[in-house]
């Protein structure tokens, strides 16, 4: 099975529309993610997302949830009550939040600020990330293979990435390491490689 991984932004933007029909509370509306734009990082890295990642992505049966949890489900795109369109700027939805007691108190908790952020479940596609050194070791990811979620949340799930970020980023670390190792025999050898 494919690890799922999170990207968890701090969007702030989320817009709330009421209902008058009896089916839903209201609507949510925002970017799951905006492309180019760093991502709430309290662990080792930091990840943007570049624009064309979505590029061939199926997006007809991702799920709308809270905290990525498949039991408190909002809403779904075969169902009809989510839309998500990738735009220039980045992923966009609208939800039609039900009305039940989890729709009214998501719906309600964004409509106070109290909710802001959002985050999306996601498999990357083989080779579809790349790794920078800088302050902060920095994951591109240029492709992803599959879009599983997105899920309104309320604190960032962002350290508790999946097994296979943290091979990739051990393994980024291994290969930076190994330069420095190299570079330092290269100058201690006079200039050589051998």
């Amino acid at each position: 099975m494919t690890d799922i991984e999170q990207h968890y932004v701090d969007i702030g933007e989320l817009e709330v529309r009421s209902s008058s029909d009896g089916k839903f509370v209201g609507q949510i509306a925002g970017y799951a993610l905006k492309f180019g734009k760093p991502s709430i990082s309290r662990g080792k890295f930091v990840e943007y997302i570049r624009a064309g990642a979505f590029n061939g992505v199926d997006l007809t049966e991702v799920l709308a949830l809270f905290e990525h949890d498949y039991a408190s489900l909002l809403g779904r795109v075969d169902a009809g009550t989510l839309s998500l369109h990738v735009e220039d700027v980045g992923l966009h939805f609208v939800l039609d939040v039900p009305d039940t007691t989890l729709g009214r108190d998501v719906y309600n908790n964004v409509k106070l600020g109290n909710l802001k952020g959002m985050s999306f479940g996601f498999v990357v596609a083989k080779g579809g990330d790349e790794w920078k050194q800088g302050e902060k070791p920095t994951r591109i990811i240029n492709k992803i293979a599959e879009l599983k979620e997105i899920s309104v949340v309320s604190v960032p799930a962002y350290e508790d990435t999946s097994v296979q970020v943290t091979r990739s980023l051990s393994a980024f670390f291994d290969a930076q390491n190994e330069h420095e190792y190299r570079e330092k025999v290269r100058i201690y050898l006079g200039g050589t490689d051998e």
